[in-house]
């Protein structure tokens, strides 16, 4: 009789000094994972420890320091999650940020920033616990992806192209890993109040052409309001929950969640280019009462 691949209830969580990571992270150990927290500065862990605590789960989470910008702590933070865990049973690939402008105005160094944090220290830290897991022939890597990854907004030209490429490179790792044993998913989020759209969309490059700043205020506009009615980043993290107590490989590759998302996708895919970028056009050009 073949002996089935053993199943380690740990977690490691990128991004989890905060928002979705931290929920994620605590509803994790609730559920009784053992949860390595990386955090890119590690001394700011006391708003995640003390979320465990209240929920007394503090004794199963590790934090620990991870920059998904530097590839030696990411190695350094899986290491040490293996030493203590045994393992590391599933990846929640959640770090990242949004950085807000137009492609004439976004500075290069932004540029290479939006991609080091969303794409390649995913990519990183993919490659750190891959080793693991083909060794005891299972895993599930949870890729935090957004509507974002699918769908282009003007004024969102970085993040819209840092998500799409993560997003691309997830279906192909899902196909890449399938037949050892390891899950990849995507999760495709719309709005939660995770404060993510307050950390890079605030100014644009003092050298902005005045030509944008319209559409941009109408677009900054949207998106907070959005965010103000945007639902309870616990609900995302509950659905990131699911999928990681799931017995097995899950089945589905993508999972879009959050209010609107699979109607917006449905549009975005059935109408034809010049209906939906007419819609796209009304939104934005429409002015509040």
């Amino acid at each position: 009789m073949t002996r089935r691949p053993e199943r380690i209830a740990t977690a490691l969580v990128t991004g989890a000094g905060g928002g979705l990571g931290l929920e994620t992270a605590v509803l994790l150990a609730a559920a009784g994972f053992r949860v390595a927290a990386g955090l890119r500065d590690v001394s700011r862990s006391d708003a995640l420890l003390e979320r465990a605590r209240q929920a007394g789960v503090a004794e199963r989470i590790m934090p620990l320091q991870m920059d998904v910008t530097d590839a030696g702590q990411i190695r350094a933070a899986v290491e040490a999650a293996e030493s203590a865990f045994g393992g590391i049973g599933a990846l929640v690939n959640n770090a990242g940020f949004a950085a807000g402008g137009y492609t004439e105005a976004i500075p290069a160094e932004v540029w290479r920033r939006q991609f080091d944090v969303n794409l390649f220290g995913a990519v990183e830290t993919v490659r750190a616990v891959l080793p693991g897991m083909r060794r005891r022939g299972s895993g599930l890597i949870v890729q935090v992806g957004s509507v974002s990854g699918r769908i282009g907004m003007p004024g969102f030209a970085a993040y819209n192209a840092s998500k799409f490429a993560l997003a691309g490179w997830s279906e192909a790792l899902r196909h890449e890993l399938r037949p050892l044993g390891i899950g990849v998913v995507l999760v495709e989020f719309g709005s939660y109040r995770t404060g993510i759209w307050n950390k890079g969309l605030t100014d644009l490059p003092e050298d902005t052409p005045a030509d944008y700043l319209p559409q941009y205020r109408r677009m900054l506009d949207l998106a907070r309001h959005s965010a103000e009615r945007a639902p309870d980043p616990r609900l995302a993290a509950e659905h990131i929950v699911r999928i990681v107590r799931g017995r097995g490989r899950p089945r589905r590759f993508q999972h879009p969640a959050g209010a609107g998302v699979r109607l917006g996708f449905a549009a975005r895919a059935l109408l034809p280019w010049t209906l939906w970028e007419w819609a796209l056009g009304l939104v934005m050009d429409r002015k509040d009462e």
